[in-house]
């Protein structure tokens, strides 16, 4: 079975026009789909990398509407959306479901919102037909890790470690993978921490799919090009096969 690769892309960075650059270079490079994060002034799940473009994206002006109007335009590979519960319901949480399948979106990743406080988004998800994907940390119970699981209907966004995004990966994910797919059959893609096509390749052997963003955007904040996340990712899509 093809192993996902899911990077990550701040929508309207480094500018609208540049993200779109970078979400055609995933695509080119072998992205099997792509997150979209859209721009939140309190990231609490991500780390120094992703809130610094984060806050140069918001510093250009790009807005929930901005960002559909990225995704609406961009077919080259499927997206889902990464952001936080408060734009959602910012937007209306039934506006930003329904517009978000006209779209196309795969679903919509929401760190923040746990499966016990999910009623306030998920009657939208679920009338929508657009997925909520949900996170589960190495802290989770099993009896929590199952109820993830009969909620989820797409894959489930396992993280790696105990922190922020960016921050090095723990030896022990194959553990963790084996742990949490004794609770749900749904695909598990890890992220959190994968750096190297040494990193993806390891994850790639326990799990269904990774997860880049921070190692992605970091070539970007140091002066690469598109082509550059473009080879970028064409080796992780080698390392994992």
């Amino acid at each position: 079975m093809r192993k996902r690769l899911i990077p990550f892309v701040t929508a309207g960075y480094p500018s609208r026009a540049g993200c779109v650059d970078l979400l055609k270079a995933c695509a080119a490079g072998g992205a099997d789909e792509i997150e979209l994060g859209i721009p939140f002034s309190d990231p609490l799940a991500d780390g120094p990398v992703i809130q610094a473009t984060s806050q140069k994206a918001l510093d250009g002006g790009i807005h929930t509407d901005g960002v559909f109007r990225i995704a609406e335009g961009f077919k080259d590979a499927p997206l889902d959306f990464m952001t936080y519960v408060n734009p959602v319901l910012s937007y209306g949480a039934g506006r930003f479901f329904g517009r978000a399948a006209k779209a196309g979106l795969r679903g919509v990743i929401l760190p923040d919102v746990p499966p016990e406080e999910a009623g306030a988004v998920l009657g939208a998800s679920t009338e929508s037909g657009v997925p909520i994907i949900f996170l589960v940390s190495p802290t989770c119970t099993d009896d929590r890790i199952r109820m993830i699981g009969r909620l989820s209907k797409s894959w489930i966004y396992l993280v790696s470690l105990k922190g922020v995004t960016g921050s090095r990966m723990k030896a022990d994910v194959g553990a963790f993978v084996k742990r949490v797919r004794r609770s749900t059959d749904r695909p598990l893609c890890v992220g959190f921490g994968i750096s190297t096509p040494e990193d993806a390749a390891r994850v790639a052997a326990v799990a269904d799919g990774i997860v880049v963003g921070s190692a992605l955007l970091r070539i970007v904040e140091r002066g690469g090009r598109p082509r550059d996340v473009e080879r970028f990712i064409a080796s992780l899509r080698k390392a994992i096969g």
